[in-house]
This record gives C-alpha cells, sequence and structure tokens, in this order.
C-alpha cells in the first residue's frame, strides 16, 4: 500500500473501520501523531484520527519540532495557504498574530519552513476527516525548556476557549516500553521537572520531544486526559490523543 497515493475517500473508510478507542465519545482536544507516516505506523495514525471523527473544529493549530535552533524561537510560516493533494486549507491570520501579541518569542518568519514539515504528512488525514477548517504551524526552534513553558502557556490562554484542535507531531518509539512507561509516571505523577530532565537529556528516544513536551503541558493545564495507543503490536511509533477529563466542568 503507497499511502501517498491513497484517495481521501480510501483515508477516510480507513479511519473509520479503525478500532474505535474513544467508545465513551469523550470530547478530543489534542493529537499525538508521528513526524511521518509509513507501513509501520499507519493503522495506529487511523485510529488516533477516528478519536476526532464526528467532531468538528474551526482551527487546527499543528506544532512540531524543528531540527537544531532558529532564530526565532518560536516560529510560524508566513504562508496565506497550506496546499496537499486534497487542495489548499487557508492560514487563521488572525490566530496566528493573536500568538505573537501574546509573548515576545512568537514570529511570523519563514527560517524554518520546508515541505519536509510534518505539517505536510498530517494534512490529508486532517483533511479527511474534516470538512471545513482553518489551520495555523508552528515551529519550536529552541531547546530552553522556558521555550516550552511559554508555548504551553499561550496555547492554554489562546485556545482553551477557541474551538480548536491542537496536533502535535512527535516520534515515541514503540520498541521502547520501558521508556514509555517512564514517561507516563512522570506524566501521572504531574512531575514537570522530571519531563524536562527527561526530555532535554541524552538517554531520550523521543524525536520532537519539545513538542510532545508543551502537549503534556497543556493537558495537564485543562485537566485533560492523556491516552497513550501502546496496544497496536505492529506500530512502529505509539500516538496518544487527549481526552476531557472526567471531573472537569464546563
Amino acid at each position: 500500500m503507497n499511502i501517498k497515493e491513497l484517495s481521501k475517500q480510501e483515508i477516510r473508510k480507513h479511519i473509520e473501520e479503525a478500532h474505535d478507542l474513544n467508545s465513551s465519545s469523550d470530547e478530543v482536544r489534542m493529537l499525538f501523531v508521528p513526524n511521518y507516516i509509513d507501513e509501520g505506523n499507519f493503522s495506529e495514525i487511523c485510529a488516533t484520527y477516528k478519536t476526532v471523527l464526528g467532531q468538528q473544529f474551526d482551527t487546527i493549530v499543528i506544532i512540531e519540532s524543528y531540527t537544531g535552533q532558529l532564530q526565532k524561537k518560536l516560529a510560524m510560516p508566513s504562508n496565506k495557504t497550506f496546499e496537499s493533494r486534497f487542495g489548499e486549507v487557508e492560514v487563521n491570520d488572525y490566530l496566528r498574530n493573536e500568538f505573537c501579541d501574546e509573548e515576545d518569542d512568537f514570529f511570523i518568519a519563514d527560517e524554518g519552513y520546508s515541505k519536509e514539515m510534518s505539517l505536510y504528512t498530517q494534512l490529508p488525514f486532517l483533511q479527511s476527516v474534516f470538512d471545513d477548517f482553518d489551520m495555523v504551524s508552528l515551529q519550536i526552534g529552541d531547546y530552553d525548556p522556558a521555550i516550552i513553558r511559554e508555548l504551553a502557556y499561550t496555547l492554554d490562554e489562546l485556545l482553551l476557549n477557541k474551538n480548536a484542535l491542537i496536533v502535535y507531531c512527535c516520534d515515541v518509539p514503540a520498541g521502547s516500553p520501558e521508556e514509555l512507561e517512564h514517561l507516563r509516571s512522570l506524566v501521572v505523577k504531574n512531575n514537570e521537572s522530571g519531563l524536562m530532565h527527561y526530555l532535554n537529556s541524552n538517554d531520550k528516544t523521543v524525536n520532537g520531544a519539545r513538542a510532545f513536551m508543551s502537549g503534556l503541558l497543556v493537558a495537564r493545564s485543562w485537566g485533560y486526559e492523556i491516552e497513550f495507543l501502546d496496544h497496536i503490536e505492529s506500530a512502529s511509533n505509539i500516538c496518544g490523543y487527549a481526552k476531557r477529563g472526567k471531573l472537569q466542568t464546563v
């Protein structure tokens, strides 16, 4: 199966037929997905996107870690649209400027832009699930934990009351179950300093750790429960999603 040649209808069918993970139909506001999609993680990707099937969002915000560092630490490309083989999606310029107005490290800048961005991997799946949405792409271009906290704080402030889905692009290897269990323990215990130490260490195998960490912080702030999809044995990377916590009230 050549995933890059699948039609929108074919991707949609694979998603509809995927294992139903969110059987209680709780609201899902965040997805954790690999940077790249291939046959080794396709089934898990489809199961992940099924958790938001039936929901509708005005805006999709895609967060990914830039390989290396950017002069503009939190960069958003200046594109007016992003395009896949299924067509164009408009950029939410108003929200993009809200990010810039909120904190000093957010910039509209093309320094890290390329067609190899994870955004272009996820876009066909988003277009297969949702009929109408705009989007914002944001790259984390600095390794300073303070930048990750700044991003998480801003996502929390700007998006909590907006009809938006946040997609975090990060590779969590399925071949290291003990590492996932360690991460899970840090999350459960709300051990922010431990997470920061881990994700900045040389021992980690998570690719896109900065995006991953920002997602954990936002989910904790919103009171959302993170579910890791570590039961699919054929997957090369572990996906996840965050749903509204049982004790959270509107």
